[in-house]
């Protein structure tokens, strides 16, 4: 169950905000964008945002990363934080989604509230969900990538293989008249 519901937003809102970010960073027709590099330009961009490299062990097996909108900082565990500087798009995307997650709740100033009647939350308010949404569209650029195969896509822009043909379904449906 979410424990926190956001104001809602499409994939098509979502999308306008990562390329908003591109546009901001000048990196708007940058097929592979840079994910470690935005970490310290946005700690110039945005005067409180910090983040910061944490052992391992200081997060359980199943958790790579963290957001805290109230303090403005990410924490990355440290094999995360080296694999994305390597290219590996799992780790690649974790950053990305964390930095969605700030992004859109502490810059774009989308409300949250918690969800203490433990409701089912559809996906478009759930905070994971616009988190998970915004990673890939900021990472996989509808624009650059529309036609390109999903094998390309993890090739351009260093994303894995199950994120790609996501982002590629996404894409290319047909939605409903």
């Amino acid at each position: 169950m979410v424990e926190y519901v956001v104001e809602p937003k499409s994939r098509e809102n979502i999308r306008d905000l990562a390329r908003i970010l591109r546009k901001t960073l000048g990196l708007e027709d940058e097929i592979y964008f840079p994910i470690v590099e935005l970490l310290d330009v946005m700690c110039m961009i945005f005067p409180k945002f910090s983040y910061e490299i944490v052992e391992d062990d200081v997060f359980p097996e199943n958790i790579h990363a963290d957001t805290d909108v109230m303090n403005h900082h990410i924490r990355i565990k440290q094999s995360v934080y080296d694999g994305a500087s390597e290219g590996v798009g799992r780790d690649r995307m974790t950053i990305a989604h964390e930095i969605g997650h700030y992004f859109m709740l502490c810059c774009c100033g989308i409300k949250f509230q918690r969800n203490f009647k433990k409701e089912s939350v559809p996906s478009y308010k759930s905070p994971e969900w616009q988190a998970k949404c915004f990673a890939g569209e900021l990472l996989v650029d509808a624009t650059l990538t529309k036609d390109m195969d999903p094998f390309e896509i993890v090739e351009q822009c260093g994303v894995s293989i199950v994120a790609a043909k996501y982002q590629y379904r996404k894409m290319h449906e047909r939605r409903a008249a």
